[in-house]
């Protein structure tokens, strides 16, 4: 089985489709700590679970996944007059080393931050793929595109996850279909009175309640991630990079509701 590290992990949903895709994340890096606590009801056997992107010294594994936070490189941003290109990939970028993967995501909008991040992956020794796709793609009722630059040290590895990336899609999205993952009778709502918008700001429930619209806010569904970790592992095996035995997706449930 791959083995993955994540960082920006946010409420663990990148983790949740790389296990859908047979790839087990055992270190998590989130600043907030609400968050950190629905990671670690989600994933209680994790062996870490950190604070501090400058500090995240994960194990070794295959993998390195993570989003470094938008706020200063997305189009939003710029419409807004506040993009300035900073990021905090320089801490992502410290820990990639000696990984046979690199997955980092952002919102498409940004060539030129995305082509920094490539010439310092290259630099590092990978090789470099930039996979875009949507959350519509995957079965979703709503767009969310978003770039994955995928980077291996193995070029024949990113080719053969390049060429499944698209039947990895599919795939998910035709599971996700015929498991009803977007049915709205399947969906789980919160009950929120517009002409009462404060309530948002009292008790215990409402803070849950906001915390969570926040992180999901931030977050891409599982079902991408899943594709890409379905298309990665099949790259790995094709080239040589991983055995094709003992393979086999672990299902982790998504984030809790209580």
């Amino acid at each position: 089985m791959m083995t993955a590290s994540c960082v920006f992990s946010c409420i663990g949903l990148h983790a949740v489709g790389l296990a859908n895709a047979g790839i087990e994340t055992r270190a998590f890096c989130e600043i907030n700590p609400w968050r950190r606590a629905e990671i670690a009801k989600t994933f209680p056997a994790a062996e870490m679970i950190h604070d501090d992107a400058w500090t995240y010294f994960p194990p070794h594994t295959d993998i390195i996944v993570g989003g470094p936070p938008c706020q200063n490189t997305s189009v939003a941003s710029a419409i807004h007059g506040r993009r300035s290109g900073q990021s905090l990939w320089p801490a992502m970028r410290r820990i990639c080393s000696g990984r046979k993967w690199v997955v980092v995501e952002q919102p498409p909008g940004h060539a030129q931050w995305e082509a920094a991040v490539s010439r310092d992956l290259a630099e590092d020794g990978f090789h470099v793929g930039r996979f875009e796709f949507s959350a519509s793609d995957v079965g979703a009722p709503y767009l969310r595109r978003r770039v994955f630059l995928v980077a291996s040290t193995c070029l024949s590895g990113l080719q053969g996850a390049w060429e499944a990336l698209p039947s990895a899609i599919d795939q998910v999205a035709r599971s996700a279909i015929a498991r009803g993952d977007w049915c709205p009778d399947q969906l789980a709502a919160g009950a929120v009175d517009a002409r009462a918008a404060g309530e948002l700001d009292r008790g215990a429930k409402s803070r849950w309640r906001r915390e969570l619209i926040g992180a999901l806010g931030d977050s891409n569904p599982p079902r991408m991630m899943e594709a890409l970790g379905r298309a990665i592992v099949t790259g790995s095996v094709e080239s040589g990079m991983l055995s094709s035995s003992g393979e086999g997706p672990v299902v982790v449930s998504e984030a809790s509701d209580t």
